[in-house]
């Protein structure tokens, strides 16, 4: 029975696509930009993801999160820019 459950569990946490990111968890990410550009970021690069825990996001979401944590458009353009988006 142990064993059922543990496999259970590792089920749903990876398969991600019956936890899709919603529009509600899309803007709750758009909400902690503190720069507009930061948050259109978020929002291009973010919608499409499939994971329902941040450290599962991909790499240009994760990148636009980041960017989402910089103080001006400055810091937010060039944390882009190293990511290469």
């Amino acid at each position: 029975m142990k064993k059922l459950i543990v496999i259970l569990s590792f089920f749903a946490l990876f398969s991600t696509s019956s936890y899709s990111l919603d529009r509600e968890d899309l803007r709750k990410l758009m909400s902690k930009a503190k720069t507009s550009m930061a948050a259109s970021y978020i929002e291009d690069y973010c919608r499409s993801e499939d994971a329902f825990l941040e450290i599962m996001y991909g790499k240009r979401c994760k990148c636009a999160i980041k960017a989402g944590k910089a103080n001006n458009k400055l810091a937010a353009s060039e944390i882009l820019d190293q990511c290469g988006l």
